[in-house]
């Protein structure tokens, strides 16, 4: 079986990071992890991106770049993570399909109970992103 495709959003703001927490009812359920999601048939990364941010959290954003890609094992199925560095560019956040959110500075990340798959990316971000800013709800 390949892997699922899917998309997560780095979001730097104001030095800190976005991270999402998943509904009770979701696979993986209370985990943190990155906005984004799954990537539709003939559909785009980056277009992946731009859609499930506004579906999760009413906002835009800008995709910059790739910044990593994961491959994961769950004991279901394997994934493939597209990892995007993306610039807020508009809309208010809401929580439209998320359980919470957190802006956090970098350092910070790898201390969230995140899903699995987003562990490598989050020791990542917090080696290599600055460590301005502290965490806020």
């Amino acid at each position: 079986m390949y892997p699922l495709i899917v998309t997560a959003a780095i979001i730097e703001h104001n030095g800190l990071i976005l991270l999402t927490r998943r509904r009770p009812d979701a696979p993986y359920p209370l985990l943190w992890e990155f906005p984004g999601g799954k990537l539709e048939p003939e559909e785009h990364p980056e277009a992946c991106i731009v859609r499930e941010v506004r579906e999760e959290l009413a906002m835009e954003v800008a995709v910059e770049g790739i910044y990593d890609v994961i491959y994961y094992r769950y004991p279901e199925r394997s994934v493939m993570v597209l990892a995007y560095r993306c610039t807020w560019t508009g809309g208010e956040l809401q929580e439209l399909d998320v359980a919470g959110h957190r802006w956090v500075t970098p350092a910070e990340v790898p201390a969230f109970d995140l899903l699995p798959a987003d562990i490598p990316l989050a020791a990542r971000i917090a080696r290599e992103f600055g460590t301005a800013g502290s965490s806020r709800p």
